[in-house]
């Protein structure tokens, strides 16, 4: 009697530990949870994780990059980790991931590729989505910088989105003066 409970006990024990392999499989998707890599990380190596770079020069580019990947031809991807409800990257992460670039580079005379990753988790859901995404040109991102610099010193007037939602979700919304903009309809 008591060997056939030891031999139930041991058959509950398999029985729980493959129901947990399982369910981590399906979690995290095939080996080493690496079902969303696309194709142009596959070999590649994570050289950069939460560090921050910085360009200096006419503008001061301080960037902190989520994942920076070494292909095997050398080139560094960067990638962008977002959790998300839409499946889909704004340009946002574009210009992000662009001054990103742009800091490695100057910090790390290293290639960094001309397109990123934005790894999308969408909350509740248990798998990734990659989109790869064109980046700026450092003549873009410093345009750009130097743009947000002479709004910043009250030198140029922002342009206000033509999208209520964008509008409404800025952190700056309450700085705006309604009375030098008509919101959109």
């Amino acid at each position: 009697m008591e060997n056939s409970a030891i031999i139930l006990l041991v058959l509950v024990v398999v029985v729980v530990a493959f129901a947990v392999r399982q369910r981590r499989a399906r979690s995290t998707g095939p080996a080493l949870g690496l079902a969303w890599l696309p194709r142009e990380l596959r070999g590649a190596e994570l050289v950069y994780a939460e560090q921050t770079f910085c360009a200096v020069g006419d503008i001061t580019i301080v960037a902190k990059l989520d994942r920076g990947y070494r292909n095997p031809s050398g080139v560094i991807i960067l990638v962008e980790l977002k959790t998300r409800r839409t499946n889909q990257p704004y340009f946002s992460d574009v210009i992000e991931l662009s001054a990103q670039r742009l800091a490695v580079q100057a910090q790390t005379g290293e290639h960094v590729a001309a397109f990123g990753i934005v790894l999308i988790q969408r909350p509740g859901r248990m798998f990734k989505s990659a989109h790869r995404v064109d980046l700026m040109s450092v003549e873009e991102v410093v345009a750009l910088a130097r743009r947000r610099e002479h709004i910043l010193n009250g030198h140029l007037t922002p342009r206000y989105s033509c999208s209520k939602r964008l509008c409404g979700g800025c952190a700056f919304m309450q700085a705006c003066e309604v009375s030098t903009w008509s919101r959109p309809g």
